[in-house]
């Protein structure tokens, strides 16, 4: 920072200062972009993650709350629900687009290990492990026989 002769009177920074600064800002800028996209992509899969479990649990609601069973068949992006069995009646509405299929985050893929089917008590059979992934970044959201849903590692 430049002073006048006084040294009380401040003009401004010189153009090197700010050469300086805009290359101290760049560096940390540099520096947290990887830590920052790793992050984003994390909180996409978990959010991801997440919403299946609230999807597998809506359909175990609506199983008990039909009296009936309720398969819900996940497919490589977005899971749907049958009424009975995962071969019975597709069930649309409000979660649902006009295809079935339950919304979905771009970019995700989902496996699964077997599609659950939730009895008129809430219990599953058969339990199910889901993989929710991105990249390199995946989470697992399990079904237990008793229809708990868990979302881990």
């Amino acid at each position: 920072m430049r002073f006048n002769a006084t040294g009380n009177d401040p003009r401004g920074f010189s153009l090197a200062e700010l050469c300086v600064l805009l290359a101290v800002i760049g560096s940390l800028c540099g520096l947290a972009l990887p830590a920052f996209l790793s992050y984003y992509q994390t909180a996409q899969v978990r959010a991801a993650a997440y919403d299946i479990a609230s999807q597998l649990n809506l359909g175990r609601q609506m199983a008990i709350r039909r009296n009936q069973s309720v398969c819900v068949s996940i497919g490589t992006t977005a899971p749907q629900y049958y009424l009975g069995s995962c071969s019975g009646s597709r069930l649309t509405g409000v979660t649902t687009d006009g295809d079935g299929n339950a919304s979905s985050h771009p970019g995700i893929s989902l496996t699964s290990s077997a599609n659950p089917v939730f009895s008129n008590l809430g219990a599953a059979a058969p339990a199910a492990t889901i993989t929710v992934s991105q990249g390199a970044q995946a989470l697992t959201v399990t079904v237990s026989a008793s229809g708990r849903v868990g979302i881990g590692p």
